[in-house]
């Protein structure tokens, strides 16, 4: 029978569920109050004379939770969950590659499952694959965060009036650092292939 030392990877995965679960709970909560908040604050500034005819109840209200929901914890739910569904297929697919690599190899003994350099790259290959898929959901959120309170405030008048925004325009957005990562990792492979083969 096997004997677990220490915290084993099923603990680790479920407190890191029950983390992305908290986060999930709080983002939900967040959004309900923005969403109560948002018609409080369109009622208030109403009654008060505070707004000017340009939008609509609906407008403003979509403005505030624009401005105002918690996406912070949103995304963060989000980055560990997508991180525990994909750990296991992209962990396969290393393992698929890596068994390629060793029957190319001709079997050679470094390169067998299980060895160290088999162990190294699945180790390695799991850092980078959640570097990329957190780095990919800090973009997403960086890319959608709402502008300022005067440019929103217009592109809402703009979406009732036209029916649609003005598309942001993101200069010199070229995702190279991904790139970068996802090519030295190749190089290190064919150095590791080319220094053990010739």
């Amino acid at each position: 029978m096997q004997k677990f030392e220490g915290i084993s990877f099923l603990w680790a995965v479920a407190l890191l569920a029950l983390i992305g679960l908290g986060y999930g709970v709080r983002a939900i909560i967040g959004y309900r109050q923005i969403a109560k908040d948002a018609e409080q604050d369109y009622d208030y500034k109403q009654e008060r004379g505070m707004l000017d005819g340009s939008l609509s109840r609906e407008g403003y209200i979509k403005l505030f939770k624009r401005l105002h929901n918690p996406r912070r914890p949103a995304y963060i739910a989000l980055g560990i969950f997508a991180i525990l569904i994909l750990t296991w297929p992209i962990m396969g697919l290393l393992s698929v590659l890596l068994e390629q690599l060793y029957q190319l190899s001709g079997r050679n003994r470094v390169f067998e499952p299980g060895f160290l350099v088999w162990q190294f790259s699945i180790f390695f290959g799991i850092i980078f694959s959640w570097t990329a898929i957190a780095y990919a959901i800090a973009r997403r959120y960086h890319l959608l965060a709402p502008g300022t309170t005067k440019y929103e405030t217009e592109q809402q008048i703009k979406e009732e009036k036209t029916g649609q925004r003005d598309k942001v325009v993101i200069a010199n957005d070229w995702g190279i650092p991904p790139f970068l990562a996802i090519i030295g990792f190749v190089v290190f492979i064919i150095f590791v292939i080319w220094w053990k083969l010739w």
